[in-house]
């Protein structure tokens, strides 16, 4: 069923699907080709920006504006959650951002694992993703009822009930 949510509602949608998977392919366009990485999703606030942290020499920041602007790459996240079948696309843009306060607000014991020196890390950048749109598709139905439901369509020649799915308005 198409349910499209706005503003508030959008971003809590947004939050609640997207902290559940936590994962997501940050992907862009470089050089003619598409392009994604794993990224760990770090907190998702309450205007719908998505934060994560990354290294200053990372391929996917050499291009994207340092400090707070708000104009910066052209990006897509995509979070999949196949086992209670929940799908998440994001298109927004990508920005740096210095904050001494966000990096503390955003730092966890696993980013230890990737930036060793801690929150004073030298390579350790705060990256903002502003959403621009985003789509979802969430069938909290058992992967059986989604059989069943795949099956019956077949046999009667309808389309299958593929959950709630719909656009998430932020702005």
């Amino acid at each position: 069923m198409e349910k499209d949510f706005e503003d508030n509602q959008a971003t809590k949608k947004l939050k609640s699907l997207a902290e559940d998977i936590r994962f997501c392919m940050y992907t862009t366009y470089e050089d003619g080709r598409i392009v994604s990485r794993p990224m760990t999703t770090l907190d998702i606030d309450a205007e719908g920006n998505i934060w994560f942290f990354t290294s200053r020499h990372a391929e996917l920041v050499k291009d994207v504006p340092q400090g707070n602007a708000r104009r910066g790459d052209q990006v897509t996240l995509i979070y999949a959650d196949p086992k209670s079948n929940t799908y998440l696309s994001v298109s927004g843009t990508a920005s740096i951002v210095e904050s001494e306060r966000r990096k503390d607000e955003l730092w966890n014991l696993m980013s230890k694992a990737w930036f060793p020196g801690g929150k004073d890390d030298p390579d350790l950048a705060v990256l903002r993703v502003t959403t621009q749109e985003a789509a979802y598709w969430d069938s909290t139905s058992s992967k059986m009822v989604v059989f069943f439901s795949m099956l019956k369509a077949v046999i009667t020649g309808s389309t299958p009930d593929g959950g709630d799915h719909g656009k998430l308005n932020l702005v």
